[in-house]
């Protein structure tokens, strides 16, 4: 029960700061201006010059989106703030051999999202630093 009426409590808190909060066009905003934390974001009426509260798809959390200034994106959590990338590019997240996380370009959101080899394998950072294995 405490977890249902923390969750009520979180969501009408959200709903009540959102509607306290002007806006123009059809900006949106992550809650707080923190990224990677909520699974929902504020997206401006532009009727109504109001955020309103929704949701990202599930498992997907608010990041400000570094393509769009003022705009977010929802994208898996560690995809913000390891920098945009391109393509299928990847590349070892501590220097090449030393550990097994990597960083793999999301192609949707143009982020690096955490990734990591296989128990036992370390990552290496490939010939033209494009792509990565793991032996």
């Amino acid at each position: 029960m405490v977890r249902i009426t923390s969750a009520l409590f979180t969501l009408a808190s959200l709903t009540a700061f959102a509607s306290a909060q002007q806006c123009s066009g059809n900006g949106s905003i992550c809650p707080n201006n923190k990224d990677g934390v909520s699974n929902t974001y504020l997206q401006c009426n532009s009727w109504s010059h109001q955020y309103q509260s929704a949701n990202c798809p599930t498992g997907q959390v608010c990041y400000a989106n570094p393509n769009m200034p003022g705009f977010v994106m929802c994208g898996l959590p560690g995809t913000g703030g390891s920098g945009t990338c391109s393509g299928n590019t990847a590349k070892c997240a501590g220097a090449s051999g030393q550990g097994s996380a990597y960083l793999q370009c999301n192609q949707w959101s143009h982020q690096y999202q955490n990734a990591s080899c296989p128990s036992g394998l370390k990552c290496f950072n490939n010939a033209s630093n494009t792509g990565v294995f793991c032996k």
